[in-house]
């Protein structure tokens, strides 16, 4: 190998000493991060940095939040990038070769950075079953584009009354691809997720030795470090004060009405029972709840996964598996804005405007039901911190971060219509023209998951 090529390789394959199992003793478990540069990924990093875990973070090696290692140098860097499958599946190769020893093998990796099918499968590649467990980052929205929400998110005869819940089984895409398509069309980012799901669990059964996979399906992420800076700009409106009130739905203009389950796209439909069902009527919900998860908690479940108290209650694990992770609490906009107040010390409830169309930044998708977390509470035994102490945490973050990131502060105020962005500006003390200098996140379109 030329020097040229040394030195290419070198600047690729970074600090990968750290991957040195210590003498004497049980090594370290031995991680893969694909992504890791931000917000969940980082919070992960720090955690097995913390644990300590040997750790190999792979990413394009851009810089978030005034670092391009949040490792701070405690972790092997690879720098590779996912649109070129064939170099990204030799790299992971290398990667893997490099921990050293006779059968080198991952104990967990964990992707934060694959939408699809094919980057998924390049990692498959790469590896070629050397890890014991893959953990997915995937999304709620696949069931986005599953058979249920072509239905129209119609309650099924077997839901609960009054209640009906989100399992993890209701990713199932429809039969029809005319619908199936309409779906991706709608949601292009579900189904790219669950196409990623679909390929995991496929690849898993071609490469022998492989662990098992699990998606993790997570709703809106909440914390510090969110480089979408919505949860930051909700918390800019609040601060703005009443007088400049956030927007909420005005009731009058969501009201649904009453519909049989028989509108399902014109196909007829059953009760349980087999009798036609255009009697039974149902009202949608007026209001949307609203799933989050926190980013420490997503870290906290996913190291969680090297030990073997986090195993399944009574089995081991299945060859692919799905789980919602989420807080328990899934309040509508209102009494979410409600806690974001309490939580930033705040009037509660705060005084909010009703309009038709109202400014808002979450919730990314609408659905009328909430997300189950039964699978998680009994089958992982993971318990998550809840919303109030999650958005506590946010909001002091927040408040630190004006200081901090003036810079990302700024940017998540102006997405605040004119009145209340002026408003919150002076009240964080930031100023409309901040220092080029100041650490700042990249831009939402270059942000790695």
């Amino acid at each position: 190998m030329g020097r040229e090529a040394m030195d290419g390789e070198a600047r690729k394959f970074r600090n990968f000493e750290a991957l040195a199992a210590a003498d004497g003793g049980s090594p370290a478990p031995a991680v893969l991060v694909l992504g890791g540069s931000t917000f969940m990924g980082r919070a992960l990093v720090e955690r097995l940095v913390a644990r300590p875990a040997r750790l190999c973070v792979v990413n394009r090696g851009r810089t978030y939040w005034g670092t391009d290692d949040p490792s701070c140098g405690k972790a092997a860097r690879l720098l590779a990038d996912r649109r070129d499958p064939k170099a990204f599946a030799a790299a992971l190769d290398e990667a893997t070769r490099r921990l050293g020893g006779s059968a080198p093998r991952w104990d967990l990796v964990a992707d934060f950075s694959a939408f699809n099918g094919p980057d998924i499968r390049a990692a498959l590649d790469g590896l070629q079953g050397r890890f014991g467990r893959y953990a997915y980052i995937s999304s709620d929205s696949v069931y986005e584009v599953s058979a249920w929400a072509g239905e129209g998110w119609l309650p099924r005869p077997t839901a609960v009354p009054h209640a009906p819940l989100v399992v993890e089984g209701d990713s199932e895409r429809p039969a029809e691809g005319s619908r199936r398509r309409a779906l991706k069309t709608a949601d292009g980012y579900g189904d790219g997720k669950l196409q990623a799901e679909e390929a995991l669990a496929a690849g898993l059964a071609e490469h022998s030795g492989s662990g098992p996979g699990l998606a993790l399906r997570l709703p809106d992420v909440i914390g510090p470090f969110d480089d979408t800076l919505r949860l930051w700009a909700f918390w800019h409106w609040l601060q703005a004060g009443p007088q400049e009130p956030p927007q909420v739905h005005d009731p009058r203009s969501v009201k649904r009405p009453r519909r049989s389950l028989a509108e399902d796209g014109g196909r007829s439909r059953q009760a349980a029972d087999g009798k036609p069902s255009e009697e039974l009527l149902f009202e949608e919900p007026d209001t949307v709840p609203l799933a989050f998860v926190f980013s420490h908690d997503v870290a906290r479940f996913i190291d969680g996964l090297l030990d073997s108290a986090s195993a399944t209650a009574t089995a081991p694990p299945p060859s692919f598996d799905a789980v919602n992770l989420a807080c328990q609490e899934q309040p509508d906009l209102r009494g979410f804005l409600g806690l974001l107040a309490t939580a930033s010390g705040l009037q509660s409830p705060p005084r909010l405007a009703e309009v038709e169309k109202p400014r808002t930044f979450l919730p990314s998708v609408e659905r009328p039901w909430n997300l189950s977390c039964q699978r998680m509470l009994e089958v992982y035994r993971f318990t998550p911190t809840p919303l109030a102490d999650v958005l506590k945490s946010c909001a002091e973050w927040f408040a630190k971060g004006c200081d901090e990131f003036p810079r990302d502060a700024l940017r998540s105020a102006m997405k605040l219509p004119p009145a209340p962005r002026k408003l919150a500006i002076q009240r964080s003390g930031l100023t409309a023209t901040p220092s080029s200098s100041s650490s700042s996140a990249a831009s939402s379109a270059d942000a790695e998951p």
